[in-house]
């Protein structure tokens, strides 16, 4: 390269960010030490977007939410959007989800609004580049570190990906019954802890809740309020995503991977593992009920999700 020449552009710009895209992967294991989990809020979207790709499960990508962003990409790439049915188009073509799609230099994804659900996982062939924290380039929006510097994406932002050997961009289907279900209603299966006691079991299970307008990436709180038990002295416990918090008002907080990780208010449920990534596409004013199941049936519906990710990703990738 002679000198003042500029260098080639790679990567991509972001000329309008969306609601709130931020890059995201699996999440980290430190919580022990007080760091949230974090992570793509909806885990089968970010693994079999990666998939379709060919990277690794954990690859980091950008988690869309409610109005995905615009990107102008300045070299080649090979991506795939899973999750909640986004309105996409590239160079104003419909760009199809749940499939990898090759994208040339000088094309623009755009990737609008979506009717039903909340999330969806943007994977490019390689993984994003970010700030890696604790073994995770995903964002804590809450801590400011991780992804890009900490915090959600910016007009002007420019993104890179690691190189990876050509992926073919296969057609592939994806059965609906490992997507993640999408509202306007869900049933929640949950387990009841040691502080399911009293009324609670009639006030929380079996009925119907709407998730209110106050849903983030930390939770997700639902309108109708319930009898709270009161306990002044109730010590700091460690807190989970899935857990339901009873905070003094009784209106329950559904926990997110970006929930703290201990608090003080009584949680009487915990959503089972199967059904996590549908807390990730609760949408305002969705509906939900909860359903108590044994731990037996838990880790039955764990087992067989788990199982099916797999063979799915498996043929993704041949």
């Amino acid at each position: 390269m002679t000198a003042g020449a500029r260098a080639p552009a790679t990567g991509a710009t972001v000329l309008r960010a969306g609601v709130q895209s931020t890059v995201q992967d699996a999440g980290r294991q430190v919580r022990s030490l007080g760091v949230p989990a974090g992570g793509a809020a909806d885990a089968p979207a970010r693994r079999l977007a990666n998939a379709l790709v060919g990277n690794a499960p954990g690859a980091a990508g950008l988690e869309v939410t409610l109005g995905g962003p615009s990107l102008l990409f300045h070299e080649a790439a090979l991506i795939s959007l899973c999750g909640a049915p986004f309105d996409a188009a590239l160079d104003g073509a419909p760009f199809p989800l749940w499939r990898a799609v090759p994208v040339q230099a000088g094309q623009t994804l755009a990737v609008a609004g979506t009717a039903a659900g909340l999330r969806a996982f943007l994977a490019v062939r390689g993984g994003l580049n970010a700030h890696e924290v604790f073994g995770s380039r995903a964002t804590d929006l809450r801590a400011g570190f991780g992804g890009m510097q900490g915090r959600a994406l910016r007009p002007g932002d420019h993104l890179t990906w690691a190189t990876a050997p050509p992926h073919g961009a296969r057609r592939a289907f994806i059965a609906p019954e490992i997507r993640t279900p999408l509202g306007p209603h869900h049933d929640l299966r949950v387990i009841g802890t040691r502080d399911l006691t009293g009324n609670l079991p009639a006030e929380l299970l079996n009925r119907p809740f709407t998730v209110s307008a106050q849903a983030d990436r930390m939770g997700a709180r639902l309108h109708e309020a319930v009898a709270a038990p009161r306990d002044p002295a109730r010590p700091s416990v460690p807190n989970v995503p899935g857990m339901l918090q009873l905070p003094p008002d009784g209106r329950p907080i559904l926990l997110l991977p970006d929930a703290g990780t201990h608090g003080g208010y009584p949680t009487p449920l915990v959503v089972i593992t199967a059904d996590l990534p549908r807390l990730g596409q609760l949408r305002p004013g969705d509906t939900l009920t909860l359903r108590q199941v044994t731990r037996d049936a838990a880790h039955a519906a764990y087992q067989a999700q788990e199982r099916a990710l797999r063979q799915a990703e498996w043929v993704l990738r041949q």
